[in-house]
């Protein structure tokens, strides 16, 4: 089992992405279960990732692949995405997957949905990652979120992986990724994957990170092997969260020139070597058209190498220009964290501190302010007009949609209902592009933004010690939130 392989000190495992496309059968879907067939007969790859609508486009659900794999007896890791999903369903996706045995899941946000049939899809993004690894905990203990049955049901059995990108090239994207991840953690993740990336130093600090945070859970290293035309793309920026350095891309071109099909494998190879050695419990492969004979010798080439005190490796380290760091110490493994330097841009983060201080938590004004609120809300005429009210002043400051379940206090008075195109309120996806959006790539990420308004004092602890802000709750959407805050305080009593 992967969860035994992955928690067991003396194995280094290896698992490989299947990247199910358009279509319930024919060609394409016949090679990835003879790519399948190949791995069980060869028996290196504990187990196959099958991904769910990557790149935002629609194609064969992962349960699907994941059954097929079961009857193969090969262990599937499958891909839960939250884009498309909301929480009802991904309640409903939770129980289906533990009734066909698919039991290892890779919890991710997902890549915004492209447009498709009759234009663009709505995206979800009900839950974020965090949120969701909450809810498969507490659902793993037997409680049952919305459950109209009297009595418990059985408790579940799940390993929840989540994701952290260590290869971020700004200072903002980089803290988040790592604060996010401890949150993660928290909880309840029981193994990481990386983003795919080249830069080895970045992989370094990552683990060191972890050791200096005492969190000894299993980190599977993503080293993915692309064509010329998956480097192009990435280099251009087109592979949502993916950095591919200038100088790798001329490589590849290189290679492609000459014939050479086998340095990309090695180079690989190499990668997988420098992952064992920095202490990552295996290596999570993908890679755009591989053929089982391809991976097999990458593999072959590891052990080699693996085998040798002090190999030599072809080139495999390709940082990125100009990109920041989070250790002083080059080779990641000792020195002190570097200077943090948020709160760049405070503007009037103090300014509304103070309002909101006033208004909802010190005691003699917040409570006038709530006796207002909750007369205002005795009768539906005074309840509408505040909602107005609370609507211009929100709209004109913070450009707000009224979602009734406010979180400004928590990303620096910037609305994440407006200002982040996957609504995240808990920190930020993977897919931004050097401190920009992911989906808007002419606007910079909303929670680098939110970055640059903290606190300048704020630490990588403040920000991984901030609790999980719980799901929206929709029933208040277009309400006042200034009446719904009293009145729960009031019931609180």
């Amino acid at each position: 089992m992967l969860r035994t392989a992955l928690n067991s000190s003396d194995d280094f495992s290896f698992t490989y992405e299947l990247v199910p496309g358009q279509g319930c059968c024919g060609k394409k879907v016949e090679r990835l279960l003879d790519f399948a067939r190949a791995v069980k007969a060869d028996g290196r790859i504990k187990a196959l990732s099958v991904t769910d609508n990557p790149g935002g486009n629609a194609a064969l659900a992962p349960a699907a692949i994941g059954t097929e794999l079961l009857r193969l007896n090969i262990e599937p890791l499958i891909h839960f995405s939250l884009k498309d999903k909301n929480r009802s369903q991904i309640v409903s996706h939770i129980y289906l997957y533990q009734r066909l045995g698919l039991r290892s899941l890779l919890v991710m946000g997902g890549d915004f949905p492209r447009p498709g049939y009759c234009g663009q899809a709505r995206p979800v993004f009900d839950l974020d990652s965090i949120q969701t690894l909450q809810l498969m905990r507490e659902m793993e203990s037997g409680q049952q979120p919305g459950c109209i049955l009297s009595h418990e049901l059985p408790q579940l059995r799940l390993f929840k992986g989540c994701v952290v990108s260590p290869f971020k090239a700004t200072e903002a994207e980089q803290v988040w990724q790592f604060a996010n991840l401890l949150r993660k953690v928290r909880a309840g993740a029981d193994f990481i994957v990386s983003q795919l990336g080249f830069d080895l130093r970045k992989l370094e600090e990552l683990m060191t990170l972890l050791r200096r945070e005492h969190v000894r859970l299993p980190v599977l290293a993503n080293v993915f092997i692309p064509s010329l035309a998956t480097a192009r793309a990435m280099a251009a920026g087109k592979v949502p969260g993916v950095l591919l350095p200038p100088e790798l891309l001329k490589q590849i071109e290189r290679e492609e020139a000459t014939g050479d099909k086998q340095a990309r494998l090695d180079r690989a190879a190499a990668m997988i070597v420098r992952c064992k050695r920095g202490g990552c419990r295996g290596v999570h492969l993908g890679g755009s058209g591989l053929r089982f004979e391809e991976v097999s010798y990458m593999l072959d080439r590891f052990e080699q190498w693996d085998k040798e005190a002090a190999p030599s490796l072809p080139p495999c380290d390709f940082p990125l220009h100009k990109t920041w760091y989070f250790y002083q110490d080059k080779a990641g493994r000792s020195g002190e964290a570097v200077p943090l330097t948020p709160g760049s841009k405070r503007g009037l983060v103090k300014l509304r501190s103070l309002s909101h201080h006033l208004l909802f938590q010190q005691q003699l004004t917040s409570r006038l302010f709530g006796r207002i609120c909750l007369f205002c809300a005795q009768g539906s005429r005074r309840a509408a007009a505040l909602t107005q009210v609370e609507r211009c002043i929100k709209r004109l400051l913070f450009n707000c949609r009224m979602c009734g379940d406010c979180t400004l206090s928590s990303s620096a008075f910037l609305c994440p209902q407006a200002g982040c195109p996957k609504r995240l309120t808990n920190g930020p996806c993977g897919g931004s592009h050097l401190g920009f959006c992911e989906v808007h790539p002419e606007r910079r990420c909303f929670w680098v933004r939110v970055y640059e308004r903290l606190d300048q004092q704020t630490a990588l602890q403040h920000l991984a010690a901030l609790p999980h802000l719980p799901p929206k709750d929709w029933a208040l959407e277009h309400s006042s939130f200034w009446i719904s805050f009293f009145t729960k305080q009031q019931r609180g009593k």
